[in-house]
Formats: structure tokens, C-alpha cells, sequence
């Protein structure tokens, strides 16, 4: 299959993330493969906790929210007051559900990307818009390449033109802290700067996020509103991402690649706490 058609391919949610789409690594992988202990979880059935799965959730309804709100209609929620309760229980039950936002919880959400997509907002909501709006914008993109002898995809949720006019790569991403507390060991710790180096070299173009700030503000005229910070990550953030993927792409030869020399689940670790 030719590479236009891959990409066409990859457009479809069940195929990038399914068995067609794991002919390729992703940054998802990297964040496993990025040491000898983790590498234990790769392509595995990771079992989340509670706050990550909420986490996981909130930032997938709010990507649909700014990128797909046709999706985003349909986004599975429930209208109960605790995850303990048999409503809820019978709603996972019902379709086939491992968790699920409970309402009030989605509204918060939808609560900021209104506020984002809200014409009469500012604070830098006026910034997002135009990235999102800009004729030439494309949302939900794929891309493949060979790297450093490994097959690679990514999907970029938006490429657009930025305030100079040049082709860039946006990542949305929201936090539940403060997004200036993002700091180039936060980065590395959430796989950031591999993303980073990944999609820069993906989609030949520079790569920025732009970070939202869940926690709801009022300022001092009464208007609402939310923190926004773009963050271009620094030649610092690339090298470091880039030395992130050369060392888990040893660690996938090792354990997972043709000729592999070491069984992952017999791996012998050493490290110092």
C-alpha cells in the first residue's frame, strides 16, 4: 500500500489506534520504551488509575469539542452524583464501558471550550480561533516516516498558520495546574519532548502546544475566564527528546525487534531511589 494511502487510512480513529496502525511506533510507544523496567508495559493492557482515566477522558472530549464537534455530540456521559452509584455501574454495564464522565464533569469542560470558541472571549482566546479557523487549517492529521531505521506515525490535531505566517504543528493540551508550571522536566516526564522531536520530524515543520488550564477564573470585572500558554519547545526539549527515542528504540530492538538478544519479562534492571 502506497504511503497516501496509509495516511487515508490512519484518518480512521479504529484503524490508527488499531491492529492496522500498530505496524508503526508512535510517541506512545516511546513513553514505554524509554527504559528497561517500563518496556515490561509495552503494547500491554495497562490498567489506569481512577484520576487517569478521568484525565484521559476530559482531554479526549475537549479535543473533539475544538476539533471535532460532530464527535463530540455523542461523547458518552452519565448524570449521576458519584461513580458509586448502581446508575452508574449499569451505565458501563449497558455500553460496554470501562469509565465514563459523569456529566457534570463534561461540563466543565465543554465550560472552556466554549469559552475558547466563544467570538466575544479574549485572555488569548482570540489567538486559539485564529489557528483554528484559518483557511488552510487541517485537524486530526496523520503522517508516517522511516526514522532511524523504525516506521513511525503521528496524528497532529491541528496544522496551521501561525501570527508570522509559517506552517506549524499545534498540540492542544489541558492540565489541571497552572500551565506556566510547565517546565522541561514536566516535559520529559509526560513523554513531551519525544513528542516533540517526533512530530517535528513526522510532519517536517516546527511543533508548539498550546496548554489550557481546566481551573475555571474570574477577573476583576466578573468576566470569565481561563489560562492559555504556548509553549515552543527549545533545542534543549528536541535534544532531549531525541536522545528519549534513540534510547527506546534500543530498548524495542533488544526486547521486541527482529533478532531480539533478551526476553523483557526475564530483563535484569538495576537502579538507585
Amino acid at each position: 500500500m502506497d504511503r497516501d494511502k496509509i495516511i487515508e487510512q490512519l484518518k480512521d480513529d479504529e484503524l490508527y489506534y488499531g491492529e492496522f496502525g500498530k505496524q508503526f511506533l508512535s510517541n506512545s510507544d516511546i513513553k514505554y520504551l524509554r527504559t528497561e523496567s517500563s518496556a515490561k508495559e509495552f503494547r500491554s493492557a495497562k490498567k489506569f488509575t481512577e484520576s487517569e482515566l478521568k484525565n484521559l477522558e476530559m482531554g479526549k472530549y475537549f479535543h473533539q469539542l475544538m476539533l471535532e464537534p460532530d464527535k463530540a455530540k455523542n461523547f458518552p456521559m452519565v448524570d449521576v452524583k458519584t461513580r458509586a452509584s448502581k446508575e452508574y455501574k449499569q451505565y458501563l454495564e449497558d455500553n460496554n464501558l470501562e469509565y465514563v464522565l459523569r456529566t457534570s464533569e463534561a461540563q466543565d469542560i465543554k465550560g472552556l471550550a466554549d469559552w475558547v470558541l466563544n467570538p466575544k472571549s479574549e485572555y488569548g482566546s482570540d489567538i486559539v480561533r485564529a489557528l483554528l479557523n484559518n483557511q488552510i487549517a487541517l485537524k486530526e492529521q496523520p503522517a508516517i516516516a522511516e526514522l532511524h531505521g523504525h516506521m513511525f506515525k503521528g496524528k497532529a490535531d491541528l496544522i496551521t498558520l501561525d501570527v508570522d505566517g509559517q506552517y506549524v504543528i499545534i498540540d492542544l493540551k489541558t492540565t489541571g495546574s497552572n500551565p506556566s508550571d510547565i517546565n522541561i522536566y514536566r516535559m520529559r516526564d509526560f513523554g513531551y519532548d519525544s513528542q516533540c522531536y517526533l512530530y517535528k520530524e513526522l510532519f517536517g515543520m516546527d511543533f508548539k502546544f498550546i496548554f489550557f488550564g481546566k481551573k475555571q477564573k474570574v477577573n476583576d470585572e466578573g468576566k470569565i475566564y481561563y489560562d492559555i500558554e504556548e509553549i515552543t519547545p527549545s533545542d534543549q526539549t528536541l535534544e532531549s527528546g531525541k536522545m528519549a527515542v534513540m534510547n527506546a528504540l534500543a530498548n524495542y530492538d533488544k526486547f521486541f525487534g527482529e533478532g531480539a538478544t533478551h526476553d523483557v519479562r526475564k530483563s535484569y534492571t538495576r537502579r538507585v531511589i
